[in-house]
Parts: C-alpha cells; sequence; structure tokens
C-alpha cells in the first residue's frame, strides 16, 4: 500500500462512528467484500439491524492524460446504507428507506466538504456524480436501503526500476 494511499474503510467507518444521525439510530459499521458477500452484516445481525457496509474489494484502473507520464489510480468504493423493517410492513419500509436516504444525503455533505481536505494530499474525490442505488424488497428480506459508488483518482508512481527485475 502506498503512503498516501486512500484508506476507505477507515474514512467510512469513522462517518459511522460521528455522525449524529447514524449513531443516535444505532447504524454499526461492517466491512463486507461487496454485494454477493454480506459476510460482515450477518456476523453482526443478532446485534443489529442498521448498517454501515463498506465493501473491502474496489474497481480501479490506471490511466494517464499522455499515456507516458502523470499516472493515477482511479478506484471506486461501494458503501451499504441499510435498516431492517418489519417484514411485510411496507410503512415501516418506507420509514427506514427515508432513514437511510437521508443519512445518504449526510455522507455525500460530508465527502464534498472533505474533498479539499484530500486535494491536498493530491487524493480526488468525484463529486461530479455519485451514483447510487435503491436496493429491492428482495434483495434481502426484510432489509432495505441503498448503495452508492465513491470514485477517488490518485497519483501511483510507476517509475521504472532496474533493480526490480533480473
Amino acid at each position: 500500500m502506498e503512503k498516501n494511499s486512500f484508506d476507505a474503510i477507515a474514512y467510512f467507518w469513522s462517518m459511522a462512528l460521528h455522525n449524529k444521525l447514524a449513531v443516535a439510530n444505532g447504524f454499526k459499521p461492517v466491512t463486507i467484500s461487496g454485494p454477493d458477500n454480506l459476510e460482515g452484516i450477518f456476523e453482526e445481525y443478532r446485534d443489529a439491524d442498521r448498517f454501515v457496509a463498506i465493501s473491502d474489494t474496489n474497481t480501479g484502473n490506471l490511466s494517464s492524460p499522455d499515456g507516458a507520464y502523470g499516472f493515477q489510480k482511479n478506484r471506486a468504493y461501494t458503501i451499504f446504507l441499510l435498516s431492517a423493517y418489519e417484514y411485510g410492513d411496507m410503512q415501516s419500509r418506507q420509514k427506514e428507506l427515508e432513514l437511510c436516504r437521508e443519512l445518504f444525503r449526510q455522507f455525500v455533505s460530508k465527502i464534498i466538504r472533505d474533498k479539499y481536505l484530500y486535494d491536498e494530499k493530491q487524493m480526488y474525490f468525484d463529486t461530479h456524480s455519485i451514483p447510487n442505488q435503491e436496493i429491492g424488497r428482495y434483495y434481502l428480506s426484510g432489509v432495505t436501503g441503498l448503495h452508492f459508488t465513491l470514485y477517488v483518482q490518485e497519483p501511483v508512481d510507476l517509475i521504472y526500476d532496474d533493480e526490480q527485475w533480473t
């Protein structure tokens, strides 16, 4: 890991622990391996019913404006905001979905503020578009919420070192 690499798990874990709405409503930060591997949620489901689930895998690419110099890592991080509701009660589902929507709004407002702090470290949060999608009723029975993606760009050192080769 590079010394100035963005740590998405620590960043969103901290957001979950310091956001008043998340704390007041018992949102528990957990790590998952992606939308198909929700092990962090299942490990904590007996003790919690609301989650900020941060995927520990990301997609990305390396890019350069001219293909030779100034490469950057472009990575996409996925975060789930999930809340249990009384199964079959659509009013309960709607209430919990509204809670997740508001938490998402508050998280995005912090991301926008924080982007300037990370700019100083040459890490760029792409806030032009933060894709998000609400989960369907049948994704996890009795759980609603949404997931969103944050795109981050950071410089990467790709200087060739002859000492690394035989």
